[in-house]
């Protein structure tokens, strides 16, 4: 493995920032010092850059023209090489709403490509976004394929290959629902609500059966009211639920997503893409899943109804969000990528020795310079 030594940097750490340098060897972070390295030791001067754990999107569909639902794993490689180039270092490939031959086809092409060495981010599983949805929150999910949630499906699922499946967004509503979110659970899967219409005392039940994690907050979920808190409401008094959130500054409306960070507090915020295809490309239009979208703006939306249709975002620039909205870098660091290396138990997303070598090196105006992976340079300007 390679060595790689960074020399002059503002190093990020989980609670402040230092002067200093960093040693990666054999994938791993084996040295930080303080005040910079030694003169006798080689390495990259960056510049009084940042150096910061690497982005992990937990919610990604797709990116360069590509979406995991193509079902080729040329489609998963394109979209880690191009996400690489945004700061990301490990994502979960997120299904859509689809057949059930389709869903366990493109787990086994994500499950062949899980924690290999490729030539972008890591892929470290899968995201299964559906297909057990409420149809009037269902967004850009086809809704052809809607239908109640049910252990021996979800089975068939897990089975494609054992420990793929690390997240999994469903309505918590109907027959079954509780059920199998406690399947879940006790299978090592996180289980997420989402484009869901329940009420707030039915959230309530699926947070004692399992539910710890939201589906871009806000988003394909019963907003708030006061004499019914709904989905929303639930999600923010509820400590133990992980709130996703888009912040594109479309999905959601800046002091909406700071009033978010307020409720559950920095450590409970996790920023996804929800990335589309067309993600990277000029406007115009493009497919997600099987459903029609056209790009313009900046914004995806479903031609036949003008919905929004997942985003054309990245996590640098999620990150220059949440700086531009007061946060510290600090805090940015944990939104971004320390609460999603937490929540699924991945050895990184804070730089400390011992942890994996998963980095960006970021311009003192946020922009991304460098990218390693597992200690490898995959990324640089």
């Amino acid at each position: 493995m390679e060595k790689v030594v960074l020399k002059n940097a503002k190093i990020v750490l989980d609670n402040k920032i230092i002067n200093g340098g960093i040693v990666l060897e054999n994938g791993k972070i084996t040295k930080i010092y303080e005040n910079n390295i030694p003169e006798c030791i080689e390495g990259i001067d960056v510049k009084g850059s940042y150096i910061v754990p690497g982005f992990i999107d937990v919610h990604i569909h797709g990116a360069g023209g590509a979406d995991a639902m193509d079902n080729t794993e040329e489609a998963l490689r394109t979209i880690s090489k191009y996400i690489v180039k945004h700061g990301t270092t490990n994502f979960l490939a997120t299904t859509l709403t689809s057949s059930k031959e389709i869903l366990k086809e493109v787990l086994e092409k994500i499950g062949r490509l899980q924690n290999q060495d490729i030539e972008g981010a890591n892929i470290f599983g899968a995201h299964m976004e559906g297909p057990y949805f409420d149809v009037q929150f269902k967004g850009a999910q086809n809704d052809k394929y809607i239908k109640p949630a049910g252990i021996s499906e979800i089975e068939e699922y897990l089975n494609v290959k054992p420990g793929l499946v690390k997240l999994f967004s469903m309505a918590a509503k109907g027959e079954g629902a509780l059920e199998s979110i406690k399947y879940l659970k006790e299978n090592g899967v996180v289980v997420s609500v989402g484009h869901s219409g329940v009420s707030f005392e039915e959230v309530q039940e699926a947070v004692k059966a399992g539910i710890t994690h939201a589906t871009h907050t806000y988003n394909g979920m019963k907003g708030f009211n006061h004499r019914e808190p709904g989905v929303v409401g639930a999600v923010m008094i509820n400590d133990n639920i992980n709130a996703e959130i888009i912040f594109d500054k479309i999905h959601v409306h800046p002091e909406a997503v700071r009033l978010l960070i307020k409720v559950k507090g920095v450590d409970r915020v996790v920023c996804i893409t929800d990335a589309m295809c067309a993600t990277g490309l000029p406007a115009g239009n493009y497919k997600l899943g099987e459903l029609d979208v056209y790009v313009k703006n900046g914004q995806a939306r479903l031609i036949s109804n003008d919905s929004l249709a997942g985003s054309v975002l990245t996590l640098d620039k999620a990150f220059k969000h949440l700086i531009e909205l007061g946060y510290s870098i600090v805090d940015a660091v944990k939104m971004t990528s320390t609460n999603a290396a937490k929540e699924f138990s991945l050895n990184t997303g804070v730089i400390q020795e011992g942890k994996d070598a998963d980095i960006v090196v970021l311009s003192p105006d946020y922009n991304v310079e460098m990218t390693i992976v597992k200690g490898k340079i995959k990324y640089k300007v």
